[in-house]
């Protein structure tokens, strides 16, 4: 009886190991810059995360649908992600983005998932969110952080 305990241990470890080995983080501190590409090349398993940026929306928007008379104030940010999935399953990127001032503190950000469809080369995931025109014009540096995991 004393050996299933280290057994099953062991047998956990098996079947757990070759999933962390296709889990995988990038993390970049930048200088904020809209419209500009910030190269990642992170390859975990079959997914290889390209580069990533923000850019300015423009034309009518979710923030000027959403807030009508009141957008002037607003602007919409899309993040966008390039990326490749060789794999025959989909995957999952989680976001972790925030954009912060010249002390540091956080202004805006996204948390959130979004899919890595399979088989797909140099395809590009985008999320798009509302923020204050006033934080772009005071955000001085850009933290991101993306986790992959197979869905």
């Amino acid at each position: 009886m004393r050996t299933a305990r280290p057994l099953r241990l062991a047998l956990a470890a098996a079947i757990l190991l070759p999933l962390a080995t296709f889990a995988g983080t990038v993390e970049k501190n930048v200088p904020f810059k809209l419209d500009q590409w910030i190269d990642l090349a992170s390859t975990d398993g079959p997914v290889t995360l390209h580069r990533v940026r923000l850019v300015r929306e423009g034309g009518v928007t979710k923030s000027s649908f959403m807030r009508p008379g009141n957008s002037q104030y607003l602007a919409d940010v899309q993040i966008q992600l390039e990326f490749t999935n060789d794999s025959t399953n989909d995957w999952e990127a989680k976001f972790d983005v925030e954009w912060l001032d010249a002390a540091g503190d956080t202004i805006d950000g996204y948390k959130g998932q979004e899919g890595l469809d399979s088989e797909k080369r140099h395809e590009e995931q985008t999320v798009t969110l509302s923020t204050l025109k006033y934080g772009l014009d005071k955000a001085k540096k850009l933290k991101i952080r993306i986790d992959t995991n197979p869905d």
